[in-house]
């Protein structure tokens, strides 16, 4: 007896304890479109996608006086309201549990109703309205936010191409002037030879145009911050230590010349 009373107290432990574990289950999805829609056909409204989120309230006469129940704070009430059905017509009621977050009617996948107060109200009297959905509106803050990104990279794009415009050097402008391969196959052999010269030109020019190139891009730079201003600065320093390598070089020869 005491073996049995044993094996009994053993299987019901787990019960109890799954008895009281069973609670109403948390709304703690945030998805962008909650898994529920509402369409609307001939034969009224019906439900699909994840209808367990979703409790029918009940059909009122628009006219009645009738109180609500109190909605859960993760829940929005769903008002589909029709004036051709019933005397005065009728409120369709539905609690939606939304998770706790802001979120829009979306009607026939384009046109956005608010939720107010926890409650939105949708007229499909004229029969235009097939489904009803519902989208997560996203904070303030975060549209704020990127709105401010894409006002400062549109404002760094239309800085960078005013820049670009207005440069007197493009990279890689003078290796692109040299290069001609047009010529190889005319005038007997003398094309290929001609393209050999420009070609070697090129890869001469290639290195003088690799260190503009990187010049070009700090003055970019400095045109992003400053304007035409600092990138004349970096172009200026740029040029001063050449310009003393010249003159002083242009001495040295006439000193050797004239001794």
């Amino acid at each position: 007896m005491i073996g049995v009373a044993l094996i009994l107290l053993a299987a019901l432990l787990p019960a109890s304890a799954c008895d009281q574990g069973t609670t109403e289950p948390s709304a703690g999805f945030k998805p962008i479109l909650l898994p529920v829609k509402f369409s609307i056909g001939p034969q009224g409204v019906s439900v699909t996608g994840d209808s367990s989120i979703v409790t029918p309230i009940g059909e009122f006469s628009i006219t009645a006086r009738y109180t609500l129940p109190n909605r859960p704070r993760d829940s929005i009430f769903v008002i589909i309201r029709d004036y051709k059905r019933g005397r005065d017509g009728t409120d369709d009621i539905y609690l939606v549990r939304s998770g706790g977050d802001n979120f829009t009617a979306v009607v026939n996948g384009e046109t956005t109703i608010g939720v107010r107060d926890g409650q939105v109200t949708i007229d499909i009297t004229k029969g235009t309205i097939k489904s009803i959905q519902f989208q997560q509106i996203e904070p303030v803050a975060a549209k704020a936010e990127q709105g401010a990104i894409e006002a400062w990279w549109s404002n760094g794009v239309r800085k960078w191409n005013a820049g670009w415009k207005s440069s007197f050097y493009k990279p890689f402008a003078m290796t692109r002037w040299a290069y001609d391969d047009s010529t190889i196959g005319k005038a007997y052999g003398l094309g290929f030879v001609w393209f050999m010269l420009r070609f070697t030109l090129t890869v001469v020019l290639a290195v003088v145009d690799l260190l503009l190139t990187l010049i070009f891009v700090v003055a970019q730079g400095a045109y992003w911050f400053w304007g035409p201003t600092g990138r004349n600065i970096v172009w200026g320093l740029v040029a001063l230590p050449i310009f003393w390598l010249l003159v002083t070089g242009a001495v040295r020869l006439l000193r050797a010349a004239y001794p």
